[in-house]
């Protein structure tokens, strides 16, 4: 079993989180949080770390930023996946340069939770391709001849993140509600506009650009 604390300070969202999660059969939630105080003190208080944190960014009191800045004082920074609503880049950053080894919105699909889960445990960052396009949109390698994902698409970007980290087009198009064929359309507009012809050479640039972590 995967032992998780969730901290966020909606009750409703909370707890349908961790009746979804635990209805998988292989998550247990340990401990919630309706705060970054009351994470804190959960982690510190807790004989055992649990594996995976699910933190909200916006939480009164102390927020998700500042938990984790205290954790990472300490050297308690446990596994963190951001899952929040706050999509602002220089939060985004400010999360995963605090310690945080995923970001999520909260209208990603449970699908892509538990992938985002299973790669942080694995040892890997995530970032849901949601969040990484409007990233790279707006950093400052993004003009057309330093960037050469600039002539994709958000969607594009999307599906070669997904792509980039091995999953196949099945799974791809379950995960953001488009059927087989369209992820089939996108992958061969994709090559074509990267002037690619193999997913090894799609990896190699998606690993060059910070699209995906290795």
């Amino acid at each position: 079993m995967i032992d998780l604390v969730i901290a966020d300070d909606h009750v409703v969202l909370r707890e349908a989180l961790c009746e979804l999660l635990e209805t998988r059969g292989k998550y247990n939630v340990v401990a919630q949080a309706s705060n970054g105080d009351e994470l804190v003190n959960i982690l510190n208080s807790r004989a055992s770390n649990p594996h995976l944190v699910i933190l909200d960014v916006t939480m009164p009191k102390v927020d998700g930023l500042a938990a984790l800045e205290t954790l990472a004082a300490e050297g308690r920074v446990p596994p963190v996946l951001v899952l929040s609503a706050n999509e602002a880049q220089t939060k985004i950053r400010a999360m995963l340069k605090a310690g945080a080894k995923g970001y999520l919105p909260k209208n990603a699909s449970l699908d892509e939770l538990e992938f985002a889960i299973t790669s942080i445990l694995d040892g890997k960052t995530y970032l849901s391709p949601s969040i990484t396009a409007p990233l790279m949109d707006n950093s400052p390698t993004d003009s057309p001849l330093e960037n050469p994902l600039s002539v994709l698409t958000k969607r594009e970007i999307e599906i070669m993140a997904h792509l980039a980290d091995g999953k196949p087009n099945r799974e791809i198009g379950k995960l953001l509600h488009i059927s087989t064929r369209t992820v089939d359309t996108h992958r061969s507009n994709i090559l074509k506009k990267l002037k690619v012809r193999t997913n090894a050479e799609l990896v190699k640039l998606a690993i060059a650009q910070n699209l995906i972590s290795i």
